[in-house]
This record gives structure tokens, C-alpha cells and sequence, in this order.
């Protein structure tokens, strides 16, 4: 996001690069779940504006619960959300169960090639 503040709308570029930023940068925390350097991950996050930040979590989610579901939770409600209230922290835990629920649902669905 070179040249644009906090206050722009980023291009689909460069939404899609910090997407795939946190996502390698949760992946590699996630290897030794060290709450120190996710907290670190965490507060570079909330620095965003709140639609934004919004925006990137959504994507964040969408990917690590197709790829490691135990760590998607883990940085999204331990981590991110450690603070929240405990009904946003169900809030957000169901609506990961409900995404893992429906990615298990189309891999059973979808024939074996």
C-alpha cells in the first residue's frame, strides 16, 4: 500500500497482498503458537481502519479455516478476540463452525478425480 494512507481504500492488489501477508504471517506464528508474536500480528491488525480491519479478518478467516481450522480459531478467538466479550467470542466461534461445516460439506460433496 505504497503511497496511500489509512484513510484510502486499498486497490484489490494490494487488499489481496495484505490478506496473504497476515495469512503467511498467522501460518508461521501458528507453528509454535507463540502468543507473544501473535499479539504483535494482532495489534499491527487493529491499527487498520474498522472497515477495513473488518474486511481483512473475513478474508483471513475464509483461508485459514480451509487450510488449518484448529489455528484459525485459535488466532481469530484466543488471540484476536481475547479481549471481547464472551458472546462475540461465540459469536465468531460459530460462524467459523459454520464456514469449516460447509467446506467439509462441499469436499464431500464434490467426486474424487
Amino acid at each position: 500500500m505504497k503511497g496511500q494512507s489509512f484513510n484510502q481504500e486499498p486497490s484489490a492488489e494490494d487488499f489481496n497482498h495484505l490478506v496473504e501477508s497476515v495469512v503467511k504471517a498467522v501460518l508461521k506464528v501458528g507453528q509454535s503458537q507463540n502468543l507473544e508474536e501473535a499479539i504483535v500480528i494482532r495489534n499491527e491488525l487493529r491499527r487498520l481502519p474498522d472497515g477495513l480491519l473488518t474486511e481483512v479478518l473475513n478474508q483471513v478467516i475464509l483461508h485459514l479455516v480451509s487450510v488449518d481450522p484448529l489455528l484459525c480459531r485459535w488466532f481469530i478467538i484466543d488471540v484476536f478476540l481475547r479481549d471481547a466479550p464472551a458472546e462475540g467470542r461465540a459469536d465468531v466461534a460459530e460462524r467459523i463452525n459454520l464456514l469449516l461445516a460447509d467446506l467439509r460439506s462441499n469436499e464431500s460433496s464434490d467426486p474424487q478425480i
